[in-house]
């Protein structure tokens, strides 16, 4: 069982909701709740926001990465173009030299830039390359 799933029932336990009622809360698939908890697959980024927004707890608290479960509410997350953007001043690191880095292709950006949204294993890079949490590379952090 991967961390995520370990938490996320973890607080689904916690909170006396089977996988349905957790569904029809924070506005997913059942059968997506299933695979989730399970472990046979990893959540998009709106789901995993979803989650932590309804348990009140940071994204890095559900991915395993951070030890200690902390309620807490964070700030709508600004559209990722803008967060990329943001992530790239804040650091002092150009386009290229996140490239290089992480690494991420050129066209991958080039579609952050244009509205795309990335997936979970990138913000994770972005967040260990930053040294922050998934939740500050996100823009949710107040």
């Amino acid at each position: 069982m991967s961390k995520f799933a370990e938490r996320l029932d973890e607080v689904t336990f916690d909170t006396h909701l089977n996988g349905k009622e957790l569904a029809l809360a924070v506005g997913v698939r059942p059968t997506t709740v299933y695979n989730l908890l399970n472990g046979k697959r990893q959540p998009s980024i709106e789901v995993l926001v979803r989650f932590a927004d309804y348990f009140k707890v940071s994204t890095d608290y559900l991915l395993g990465r951070e030890p200690e479960r902390a309620i807490t509410t964070f700030k709508k997350r600004p559209p990722w173009k803008e967060q990329i953007a943001f992530l790239l001043k804040h650091y002092g690191v150009t386009k290229y030299r996140l490239c290089k880095d992480v690494p991420i292709t050129h066209s991958i950006i080039f579609a952050w830039q244009r509205g795309s949204i990335p997936n979970l294993d990138y913000v994770l890079r972005l967040a260990d390359y930053f040294g922050c949490s998934v939740d500050f590379v996100l823009g949710r952090e107040k």
